[in-house]
């Protein structure tokens, strides 16, 4: 091919009525995505009509509904930090902190987010007037790598004065 052969070519190309964008490398993902989490509660009469999942974020308080089975879903925003607090009748609450900062860093954060855990509830009944001293559990994500980090810790503690005892 002669050089005015190409020149030309080239200046049709460049002045198609394509939108400049379209010749430009194709954006990268956004970075704020929904982190999906799916919890299966665990409670001794295997009945789930008075549980509640109390989910908040940034101020905001929200109910998840829970399934027959125990089964419950929650999506929470890239970047925030949120307190899932989980109540039944009879059985110690427990609370769950999840920080979805960093959900989208390093290779396993190009993925979809979405994890699943399990929450065992405690009968009253066995705990000998105890109580958790805080959240029992964080699931947040490791800022080099975005891969899950999870900690635990079942701490108890006199339960506070005032409560009925059950026996």
């Amino acid at each position: 091919m002669n050089h005015a052969y190409k020149a030309l070519a080239l200046a049709a190309l460049l002045s198609a009525s394509a939108p400049l964008h379209a010749i430009a490398p194709p954006a990268a993902p956004p970075m704020a995505e929904d982190v999906e989490l799916t919890g299966w509660l665990h409670v001794d009469d295997y009945t789930f009509d008075l549980t509640t999942v109390e989910v908040q974020v940034d101020g905001a308080v929200q109910y998840a509904p829970v399934s027959r089975t125990g089964r419950f879903n929650v999506t929470l925003p890239a970047n925030t930090e949120a307190l899932i607090r989980v109540e039944h009748p009879g059985h110690l609450p427990k609370e769950v902190v999840v920080d979805t900062h960093h959900a989208r860093a390093g290779e396993a954060g190009r993925n979809k987010r979405h994890i699943t855990f399990a929450v065992v509830l405690d009968p009253e009944r066995h705990m000998g007037g105890q109580e958790y001293a805080g959240p029992v559990a964080g699931i947040g994500f490791d800022q080099h790598g975005g891969c899950v980090a999870i900690s635990h810790t079942k701490k108890v503690v006199p339960a506070r004065r005032g409560k009925p005892m059950v026996f």
